[in-house]
């Protein structure tokens, strides 16, 4: 013979305004009956889970959430005509004062959405059960009234946009911004009892998110437990009390909270069997939908009552898409570039909240940098064996519970993906990426590896463009800019008018275009006042056959020099000259905006992405030294242009560069679903300028 068990239902507004109609719940109750089904209380039921009472009829729990006025006027007559019984669940800082009313003393009723954005943004509780409603529902007519949390409050629990904020947004907005502006973004929303959450911060008129700890919402909910918990002791006066997690989301630490608060039970949107060992601090109940008819009562009726079939048709909630920690991987031991952007991505998630794991080679010189931010980095001595590596990586992801892995250079990326199915195996899931910052011909294998992992992330739109003429496919490759955390200083310059190059003596860089453009340049004045840096040259001398000794002589080569120095010369300097024969989107370029100064680039990759010709810089043909050298003589003779075009470009990388911009689009990338449209969308440097 087939155990049985108890099913719940969990039920919200039933009105004509919600699109639940009293008459169809009228059927639901009426089919429940005709099957023989008695409505039994919460306490009941846990004394079934606990053995100490059998199932020994046809029994079902009625459960309503949030305590909507509907509930008062329309389900309660119900459940009384045909001597059933509820159990409702009331959002305690909804609960107002004032008389018990009757259905003409409710003057309108709204759908439950407008109720909560009423009483979340207004304090407007008119549309929920008040204290003599509930006190009456338990003290005259027999039901159950627990504790549904204080304001049911949602957050952000990733940073997947959704929008700005509208009157459509989804009615938690309203609680986690309480007031209405349509500047602001709207993303995914979740309990902020089961979600650490992202949470607004603001300052000059400027919002960021940061992501709440785990100590943070532990103490969150002690607070919310405790006020709400004191209040509907005073309506029920019950020694057992029960809870309803809202959207029926919960997790380890949450339901650490609910047991120490007291709690006997809590109900879920769990589906499974009620019965003897069941938990009943996870008890199950089957979500009615508006659209449900009796019909469909009664397939769920015959589904749940007994062991078998509520056990196989079950529905076990697991928290996704949960952003907490990122790990960063790369083999290279220098401070490159990409070394660069990986520590401004660890600083802007440590910034936000998340917790921060890298993987690097022992004596990196990364790993000074990043464990003074408070980066917790893991040593791998050997790169080179890939399958060793990858389960070597595999068990760093399981034992930190890393959820988003993010390398950066070529190695890093097959060892990933050989994690990616180690950890699999395992049963641990995390999301990949790829950093992405050069425009040369990918991998013959970059596809692949992109629907392996979650793509790639370019650091401009022309990098996403080569990858996309190799093959890979265009969800799967993402834009997020370079960021760069200036110091906040004003720049102070030198007396004389500097033009300074930053790069290296490979061909792609183009040193030597710049050398030619600067002969170009005292071909035709002698340019007295004027100060010619190149940084990064190992020797200069080697340029003899590109350009005259007296051009050499004019120009400063300091050679490789530390990162701080030549931050320094920026900022020291006037004009910014690049002249790449290929490039994405270079670090000294944001440097040299940061410091104010003016640029002059070549089109190569995606610095046309940056710069407006003839308003924050000058675009020149790729290896046209002539067109450098006319725009540099333009700057050299028109101070007022220079310094009106560094003022707009600090203002475009404090904007669009700054450590807050590059930690909503990454985490907007991180927070992302294999089915969302990617985050190609270029700065609006155009509406910066027109401002």
């Amino acid at each position: 013979m087939l155990g049985k068990s108890v099913p719940v239902f969990c039920y919200h507004a039933v009105c004509e305004e919600d699109g639940h109609s009293p008459a169809a719940f009228a059927s639901h109750l009426d089919m429940m009956q005709e099957m023989g089904f008695k409505t039994i209380s919460a306490g009941h039921l846990y004394e079934i889970c606990m053995g100490r009472k059998p199932i020994d009829d046809k029994y079902v729990v009625l459960t309503f959430d949030d305590c909507h006025i509907s509930n008062w006027v329309n389900v309660v007559p119900m459940l009384e005509e045909r001597g059933m019984t509820g159990v409702f669940f009331a959002v305690s800082d909804f609960i107002g004062s004032g008389e018990v009313r009757s259905r003409a003393d409710v003057k309108e009723i709204l759908p439950m959405r407008e109720s909560f954005k009423r009483a979340l943004s207004e304090d407007d509780n008119s549309q929920f059960m008040n204290e003599a409603e509930l006190r009456s529902l338990v003290h005259d007519k027999g039901m159950e009234v627990y504790a549904h949390t204080c304001r049911h409050q949602g957050c952000f629990k990733n940073l997947r946009f959704k929008g700005n904020f509208a009157e459509s947004s989804h009615w938690s907005t309203w609680g986690v911004y309480r007031k209405f502006n349509s500047e602001l973004p709207t993303y995914d929303y979740g309990s902020a009892f089961a979600y650490n959450g992202f949470w607004p911060q603001f300052r000059k008129g400027k919002v960021s998110f940061k992501r709440r700890s785990d100590d943070e919402r532990r103490k969150f909910i002690r607070d919310d437990f405790k006020r709400s918990l004191d209040k509907i002791k005073k309506i029920n006066g019950s020694r057992r009390q029960f809870f309803c997690w809202p959207w029926g989301d919960f997790d380890a630490l949450s339901m650490q909270e609910a047991s120490a608060a007291g709690f006997s039970g809590t109900f879920t949107l769990e589906r499974s069997a009620n019965m003897l060992g069941t938990d009943p601090m996870r008890i199950n109940r089957i979500g009615v939908g508006t659209s449900k008819d009796a019909g469909w009562i009664k397939k769920r009726l015959l589904m749940y009552s007994y062991e078998a079939p509520a056990m196989v048709c079950f529905k076990f909630f697991t928290k996704r898409n949960d952003i907490g920690k990122v790990l960063y991987i790369t083999d290279t031991d220098k401070l490159s570039g990409g070394s660069r952007q990986l520590a401004n991505s660890a600083k802007a998630m440590l910034q936000a909240g998340l917790g921060v794991v890298a993987v690097l080679k022992p004596g990196a010189l990364l790993i000074p940098v990043l464990e003074e931010m408070g980066v917790e980095v893991i040593q791998l001595d050997d790169f080179k064996n890939m399958l060793a590596a990858a389960g070597f990586l595999a068990t760093v992801i399981e034992e930190q519970q890393v959820d988003v892995v993010h390398t950066y250079h070529n190695r890093a990326v097959k060892i990933g993906c050989l994690a990616k199915g180690l950890s699999l195996l395992g049963g641990r899931r995390f999301k990949l990426f790829f950093n992405r910052g050069v425009i040369y011909k990918p991998n013959p294998l970059a596809p692949l590896f992109s629907l392996i992992g979650n793509g790639y992330i370019c650091n401009s739109a022309k990098s996403r463009h080569v990858l996309l003429k190799h093959g890979v496919l265009p969800k799967r490759a993402q834009v997020v800019y370079n960021s760069f955390v200036g110091g906040g200083r004003k720049p102070k310059r030198s007396a004389e008018t500097t033009i300074i190059y930053v790069g290296n003596g490979g061909h792609a860089k183009g040193a030597d275009v710049y050398l030619k453009s600067v002969e170009r340049l005292l071909a035709q004045d002698e340019c007295n006042g004027v100060r010619f840096i190149a940084v990064g040259l190992k020797d200069i001398s080697l340029y003899k056959d590109v350009v005259s000794g007296a051009t050499l002589e004019r120009v400063e080569s300091p050679g490789f020099i530390p990162h701080d120095e030549v931050t320094a010369l920026l900022a020291g300097s006037h004009i910014y000259v690049m002249s790449s024969r290929q490039e994405s989107m270079p670090n000294t370029l944001l440097e040299a905006f940061d410091a104010g100064l003016a640029a002059i680039c070549t089109n190569a990759g995606g610095t046309g992405e940056l710069i407006r010709d003839g308003i924050n810089g000058f675009l020149c043909d790729v290896e046209d030294s002539d067109a450098l050298a006319a725009a540099m003589k333009r700057l050299v003779d028109d101070a007022e242009l220079r310094s009106e075009m560094g003022r707009l470009n600090r203002r475009i990388v404090r904007t669009f560069m700054s450590s807050a911009a590059k930690t909503d689009s990454l985490l907007a990338v991180y927070s992302s679903l294999p089915g969302d449209e990617p985050q190609i969308e270029l700065p609006d440097i155009d509406a910066l300028i027109n401002k």
